[in-house]
This record gives structure tokens, C-alpha cells and sequence, in this order.
């Protein structure tokens, strides 16, 4: 695995090649997700971190989709957030769960070894059906991209 960054590649128990040293707000969060076949999935939204007493913190999932972002957003906004998010949708998994040993990069997007999780558009794709394409001019392009 290529971090794209250098540094110590011994991995730490998270996941074959990842670094042991981390900037997680410079190389992780808010980056775009790639599946393997180079199709955009996301952008990491959240991390999950793990520990056992008297060691380092070890990265254990990379969190994406609508649903890790209300727990980074807080007060009355992150409450809304989670609310409507919890009524829109149609199961509780959330937030989808990326572990550490599926991701073959993490810079300049972090890119998986495997394609998407089937649960990472699930919001977005209820909003297009539900709401977007009921807008005029919502609906999918034509061929000539019109």
C-alpha cells in the first residue's frame, strides 16, 4: 500500500502499509473516495479510531456518506442534521464503514482496492428519485448531454 506520503510504512496493526504517523486532517478527511474501478464513492467524512489502554491510536474505519457528517457538525445544525437524515433513510446503518485494509491509497483521493460498499449512495439516490429529478430539467441527460 502507498500512502503517497512517505514515512513509516510498518502499519501498526491497521492494515498492511499504513503509516504509523498520520496527518488525519491533511491526508484523510475531507478527501474524495475512489472505488477500484475509479468511480467516485464519497469523500471521507469521519474516521474511527481504536485503542487499547497504554498504546497509539489505531485507525479502524474511514467513515463516509450523509450520515458521519452530522456527528462533525455540532449544536442545533448537527441535531437537524442527524433528525432528518434519520427519517430519510430506509435503514439504520450508519454511517458506511470503510476498513483501513480495503484502501490502496490515501493521497491525493483515497482509493480503494475493492468497489464501493452498495450502501455508500443510498440517500443520494433516494434524494434524485424523490426530489431532483422531480425538478424540471432534473431528469438524466440525453445522449447529446441536453
Amino acid at each position: 500500500m502507498n500512502t503517497g506520503r512517505g514515512g513509516d510504512d510498518t502499519g501498526h496493526g491497521a492494515g498492511p502499509g499504513l503509516p504509523r504517523v498520520m496527518r488525519l486532517g491533511f491526508a484523510v478527511l475531507d478527501r474524495q473516495i475512489l472505488d477500484v474501478d475509479g468511480v467516485a464513492v464519497g469523500k471521507v467524512d469521519d474516521v474511527e479510531l481504536s485503542w487499547e489502554e497504554g498504546q497509539r491510536p489505531v485507525l479502524s474505519a474511514l467513515l463516509t456518506d450523509t450520515g458521519a457528517l452530522g456527528p462533525r457538525l455540532s449544536g442545533r445544525l448537527g441535531r437537524t442534521w442527524r433528525t432528518l437524515l434519520g427519517r430519510l433513510r430506509p435503514s439504520g446503518d450508519l454511517p458506511v464503514r470503510i476498513p483501513p485494509d480495503q484502501v490502496h491509497t490515501f493521497t491525493p483521493a483515497t482509493r480503494l482496492t475493492r468497489p464501493a460498499p452498495p450502501q455508500t449512495r443510498v440517500v443520494e439516490d433516494w434524494l434524485r428519485t424523490h426530489l431532483i429529478e422531480r425538478i424540471p430539467g432534473g431528469g438524466h441527460a440525453d445522449s447529446d448531454g441536453q
